[in-house]
């Protein structure tokens, strides 16, 4: 479903990554958004109850803020810019150019690998993490919920004295980053559009924002003091606001006992009931990941039904933008499955099953280059060539893989190693699922490095790869995030003449500016309500790939 606005104003567009924005805009546009119902979804019902209900309106970019706030305050063009607009927010790209025609490099296309993150990207509930079904769907629209870091009550620990003037309470800038605040002391008052954030559940809901960039002033309601309170968000006196979204979601998803927010998320019904069902193992997966399936791994059956036709209907839909012209598909793609937990054999059997065409919505879909067998999981870990620890530095850190085990405490001898070697075999797959090293991840504070590494820049080493991580923990944070970036790099041996390529990892401002090409963070109420949303920044994702060449 996309959603749309009273006034015309699109919901949705792309991403602008490190877009500039005035603090004096943005202060306008909070005061503008108060009062204008054209910040508003309007929902009709499709229940037997005829009265409708107000969702919020999402800005995905800083730019499409600025642009709704030049349509509501000129009403003589609010037609025409809107009008404009509903195309432009589809193709816009800060540092595309290719859009709208050929690109000279379409018919020389790489390999495409599509590492898809598990837990609150493609599958609600986190087991792992303790999350319910439920819970994670109070958490996605706590994420995208901002409030306002100006002039806020900060609590101040007497062991984290965050302030240098209590009497004038400041924002602390993370030492790492020019884009997040140090904020998750601070306890807000007040959403990012001026309005109190104990207004009662008969208040319209504050506008979400789910962009790369955080607005000047703002953060989201995760990031706070009460952060404690987002997995009861929209039953809390703060998130009851947003409890229309919050029922939309659930419906959307077929979750049952929408009105509860204790229950294990499961649909109903006892464990043993469950297993007892088909269906169930289908269960909490986000719609628009099987679309993604769908469109990039074409069903091998001619006959489909249009629910089935995931490519052409999409497109005949409007749901795939294609004004900013189509590339054509990847020569080959592989999907690689990336988790910190241990879900990947459930995850399995769900693909594989979908692959064979068991869904219950796509009965005749079947690929089976998404059947995903046991033996292909495997779980990752990091070793030192240096085996003296002492003096290991990071840039002789190796990857490796390993037969799939649930204690990485136990694993084997690699399977492969390095990153040759590693290309080399995911080359050669069509699926793969592989459990990264969540202690490694944590015992280096959780640094992008550390997490689930992806490639770029492959052709140096003779491999013409195009790797893509979808992931919620991705931030716009050189220091805190699940992606990370291994680059070729050339490195003169023993002094001498004689060079060798490796790999290592990308720190810093470099890793972010990939975030679009390699990195795509996914706030997860976007594909929850957009079935082609992973769609849409795949293919941006590609075209932002060839422009470097």
């Amino acid at each position: 479903m996309l959603l749309t606005t009273r006034g015309g104003f699109p919901t949705t567009g792309t991403l602008h990554f490190y877009s500039s924005f005035s603090s004096l805009h943005i202060g306008t546009h909070c005061n503008m958004m108060t009062k204008n119902n054209n910040c508003l979804t309007k929902k009709n019902a499709e229940s037997n109850d005829d009265d409708d209900f107000l969702l919020p309106k999402m800005y995905s970019t800083l730019d499409e803020i600025d642009r709704h706030l030049r349509c509501i305050t000129d009403s003589s063009t609010t037609t025409a810019s809107s009008a404009a607009d509903a195309t432009k927010d589809s193709c816009d790209t800060s540092s595309s150019a290719t859009y709208g025609h050929e690109h000279e490099h379409a018919n020389n296309l790489p390999h495409l690998f599509l590492h898809f993150d598990v837990n609150e990207t493609i599958l609600l509930g986190d087991p792992a993490g303790g999350d319910s079904v439920h819970e994670c769907v109070n958490k996605i629209i706590a994420k995208s919920a901002f409030v306002s870091t100006s002039g806020i009550h900060c609590h101040v620990d007497d062991s984290d004295n965050l302030l240098n003037d209590p009497a004038k309470p400041t924002i602390k800038r993370s030492p790492s980053s020019g884009n997040i605040c140090d904020t998750h002391q601070f306890e807000p008052t007040h959403w990012w559009n001026g309005m109190s954030i104990d207004n009662d559940c008969n208040s319209t809901p504050p506008p979400l924002y789910t962009g790369w960039t955080y607005p000047p002033n703002t953060c989201p309601y995760y990031r706070t003091r009460y952060k404690v309170h987002a997995k009861k968000f929209t039953s809390s006196l703060h998130g009851q606001v947003y409890r229309p979204l919050y029922d939309e979601l659930c419906q959307k998803m077929g979750l049952k006992n929408c009105a509860r927010d204790d229950d294990d998320g499961s649909g109903g019904g006892s464990d043993l009931q469950q297993q007892q069902q088909p269906s169930s193992v289908f269960q909490n997966f986000l719609p628009a990941f099987w679309q993604t399936l769908m469109y990039y791994f074409p069903s091998t059956k001619t006959e489909l039904s249009n629910n089935e036709s995931a490519p052409s209907s999409l497109v005949a839909a409007g749901l795939v933008r294609t004004e900013c012209g189509r590339l054509p598909p990847p020569p080959k793609v592989t999907l690689v499955l990336r988790t910190f937990g241990l879900d990947l054999p459930r995850v399995a059997i769900a693909i594989s099953e979908f692959a064979k065409g068991n869904h219950p919505d796509y009965p005749n879909y079947s690929n089976e280059d998404l059947i995903l067998a046991e033996g292909d999981l495997y779980c990752s870990g990091w070793s030192y060539h240096n085996k003296n620890g002492n003096d290991a530095k990071e840039e002789e850190l190796v990857y490796s893989l390993h037969r799939a085990n649930t204690n990485q405490e136990e694993k084997g001898t690699a399977v492969y190693s390095g990153d040759d070697d590693i290309l080399n075999f995911l080359q050669s797959k069509s699926i793969i699922g592989i459990q990264d090293n969540y202690p490694f991840w944590r015992e280096n504070k959780h640094a992008p490095w550390a997490g689930k590494p992806v490639w770029t820049n492959t052709r140096v080493h003779g491999h013409d790869h195009h790797h893509v991580l979808l992931d919620d923990n991705i931030h716009n944070d050189p220091s805190d995030g699940a992606g990370g970036i291994r680059v070729p790099v050339v490195v003169e041996k023993d002094g001498s003449s004689n060079n060798y390529n490796r790999y290592e990892s990308l720190h810093g401002e470099e890793a972010l500016a990939l975030h679009g090409r390699h990195l795509i963070r996914v706030p997860t109420i976007r594909p929850s309500l957009e079935d082609d949303w992973f769609i849409r920044q795949i293919e941006k994702a590609r075209w932002l790939e060839l422009d470097k060449y």
